[in-house]
């Protein structure tokens, strides 16, 4: 099996879509209107499903990826070098992760759900920043993104100076 094919099985989660409540006592459209605008939800993390939270309890590491089909890969060999690239490393440097006291995440799509403590954070991806990247976390709410692939030589090294100062010097 070519390395690229194996992406999408090694890298992508199940995606859970979720649906949005119907507003209580609400009239249906008439038959002949056709509903184009989703009932309003009043809390957007109300239809979040418990799987898609990435609780922060300590320092947090969150490989993020996009969502792509293998046809979308056989057309597009840059990205599908750089997931497999982005896999490679990753795999390389997890366990020196772990043993830094980081927890390891892997997130497909742009949307990243965070909660640490009492705090809730949805934060979307710029459509203008790389397809792939990292998110340093921790529960003093401190955030570092480094997008692009890294080598697992620098992920372990971002680790260590964002624990030692919340930051990363890029």
């Amino acid at each position: 099996m070519h390395a690229r094919y194996f992406i999408p099985a090694s890298l992508l989660a199940l995606s859970t879509t979720a649906c949005e409540p119907a507003v209580p006592n609400a009239a249906p459209p008439a038959p002949s209107t056709p509903a184009t605008q989703p009932a309003p939800v009043t809390d957007g993390f109300t239809t979040v499903p418990d799987s898609a939270w990435i609780d922060i309890t300590g320092p947090t590491f969150i490989g993020f990826f996009p969502i792509v089909s293998n046809e979308q890969l056989e057309k597009d060999e840059g990205l599908a070098t750089a997931l497999d690239d982005f896999s490679f490393h990753l795999g390389t440097a997890q366990d020196s992760l772990r043993a830094a006291g980081f927890t390891v995440h892997l997130r497909s799509g742009d949307t990243l759900w965070l909660h640490t403590g009492a705090n809730r954070t949805r934060i979307v991806r710029d459509a203008d920043s790389s397809d792939v990247g990292y998110l340093f976390a921790d529960t003093l709410l401190r955030r570092a993104f480094v997008y692009g692939v890294r080598g697992s030589t620098e992920l372990i090294a971002y680790t260590h100076e964002f624990k030692r100062t919340g930051t990363l010097m890029q």
